[in-house]
């Protein structure tokens, strides 16, 4: 029997190309529980969960002029942790599930390859796949996480449901941003550094400057990245956090697949300086001016409108993917960080006290910051391959600073990130 096909969204088309050792494209999606996770239970409920998640079973194939998603009877393998977290998942010429999901101790991991699905839909496969492994470790009711669509619902395309067709206004022009610079790891060894704080007080923070908790904290990380800056860099280019936006927020989707968008918050140190309390003010205003529905809409016309063109359509595949790998390097240039605030994870009550935490981990080969929070606990993650973690630990001791206690955790050794 023929099998099903999917082509791919409009914002995973860049990822095949955009790929590599260094930047994998894979992220993170973690549950720690307080027991340790039996195995075979856990591959049970991973078999489960993928008859939930149609889209899920697809493997990436190369067309003529596109990639496309392709449906396989792959059987997933669930596996104790073995190797650094967001290592590659996909290979040209290994056809494989685009996800994985491994353990340790009393920690379940995802990972994903960012072609199949972005954020919001990896944490809803995490949080089915956790549901439906305590219904089975723990004999409680599983009444079902607060995901509800069906099968086809989940594969939907969004940004060809709200294309409009109209060409949109002419998108921002940005400058090239501050760049991070130091000494890397070899291999491309991706460090992890985990804060976990009080969600409560970080919002008591954000609402002493009458800001969101992202314009709040997209701050502290500016002011972190300002006060260890070279003092001769200090006004001479922008620092600039780019911030994906989960667009289902904006527009009703309830699709496992990527529907999001990328904005890109500036802060020029010579214009509006050094004091904190502006750089919250700067950010804030930026985000409530951006994150506007028609002005998504028009971001979206311009995801979808080079699938849609003419010529586009007959360049053959590897010529797009040659142009997509420039223009991926070029819009990293206007860069310094990344922010992505998943938001609130919620779980069935009566399987909270089986759960510590989760949080959420993406490849970069720049410095990313991803935080959720769950049963009153934000998680702060930062991945990045610089030896030094003078910006993350800048950052969290800004936090305690404010009287928000941090619980620290990372995947390396001081004598590794102080080297």
């Amino acid at each position: 029997m023929k099998s099903e096909w999917n082509k791919l969204d409009n914002a995973a088309k860049i990822f095949p190309a955009a790929q590599s050792k260094k930047d994998t494209q894979v992220f993170r999606f973690s549950c720690e529980l307080y027991k340790t996770v039996n195995k075979d239970l856990l591959q049970k409920a991973t078999e489960d969960t993928l008859e939930e998640f149609d889209i899920f079973k697809s493997i990436l194939r190369r067309g003529l002029f596109w990639y496309y998603l392709e449906e396989s009877d792959i059987k997933p393998i669930v596996r104790e942790e073995y190797k650094i977290p967001c290592s590659l998942i996909y290979q040209r010429n290994n056809h494989k599930l685009l996800f994985e999901v491994t353990y340790y101790r009393n920690r379940i991991n995802l990972e994903v390859f960012h072609v199949l699905t972005d954020g919001t839909g990896a944490m809803n496969f995490l949080k089915t796949l956790v549901s439906n492994y305590l219904t089975l470790a723990e004999n409680v009711e599983d009444s079902g996480v607060d995901y509800d669509a069906s099968s086809t619902q989940k594969s939907d395309d969004s940004f060809s449901k709200y294309y409009s067709g109209k060409i949109s206004s002419k998108q921002e022009n940005n400058p090239v941003a501050y760049k991070i610079v130091g000494r890397k790891y070899p291999d491309d060894k991706l460090k992890v550094i985990n804060g976990m704080v009080d969600v409560k007080k970080v919002l008591e923070e954000s609402h002493k400057y009458n800001a969101t908790l992202t314009a709040f904290l997209s701050a502290v990380l500016i002011k972190s990245i300002i006060d260890e800056m070279p003092v001769r860099s200090k006004g001479k280019k922008p620092i600039t956090i780019l911030i994906p936006v989960n667009l289902r927020n904006f527009f009703p989707s309830v699709s496992a697949r990527n529907f999001f968008c990328l904005t890109y918050i500036q802060y020029d140190i010579k214009k509006h300086g050094e004091d904190f309390e502006t750089m919250v003010d700067v950010i804030n205003t930026q985000l409530k001016s951006k994150l506007k529905a028609e002005k998504l809409l028009g971001t979206i016309d311009t995801y979808s409108a080079v699938e849609h063109n003419v010529i586009t359509r007959i360049v053959p595949l590897v010529v797009k993917d040659f142009f997509l790998r420039i223009a991926y390097r070029m819009s990293g240039r206007a860069v310094t960080a990344t922010f992505s605030n998943i938001g609130i994870v919620k779980m069935p009550e009566n399987m909270n006290k089986f759960i510590k935490c989760f949080d959420v981990y993406i490849s970069t080969d720049k410095l990313q910051l991803c935080s959720c929070s769950f049963d009153g606990k934000l998680t702060l993650g930062f991945t990045s391959q610089f030896i030094s973690s003078d910006i993350e630990m800048r950052f969290f001791r800004e936090l305690t600073s404010r009287g928000i206690d941090v619980e620290l955790t990372s995947n390396i050794h001081d004598d590794e990130r102080n080297d």
